[in-house]
């Protein structure tokens, strides 16, 4: 993890599949991070370490961008603030997906 008090930049591979999509190991806090990814379009949830990074809370606005085989950005909205981290998008779940691995960075929109 990298970046600016308004952004969050993980380094994702996949590293396991579970019923709904895939799990995806990175780091934030010099922590290891499993985030869960799905194309439910449910939004992000973020740790309380990620919320207080970003500046944010539940509903908040999010850009993303998604840099794998081709950079995408993509708006997201804060589902929930809570322990686990999660991104229920299908931009993000098929680009992180197609390629086992992304770098996305996140800021408050």
């Amino acid at each position: 993890m990298s970046g600016s008090a308004e952004e969050i930049d993980f380094v994702v591979d996949v590293s396991s599949f579970t019923k709904e999509g895939f799990i995806g190991t990175s780091s934030f806090g010099g922590k290891s991070v499993d985030i869960d990814f799905d194309d439910g379009n449910q939004g992000v949830f973020l740790n309380h370490e990620m919320a207080m990074k970003l500046g944010v809370k539940k509903g908040s606005r999010l850009s993303a961008l998604v840099e794998a085989e081709k950079t995408q950005a993509v708006e997201l909205i804060v589902a929930t603030v809570g322990k686990t981290v999660r991104v229920s998008d299908p931009k993000v779940y098929h680009a992180v997906g197609s390629e086992g691995g992304a770098v996305i960075r996140i800021r408050k929109s």
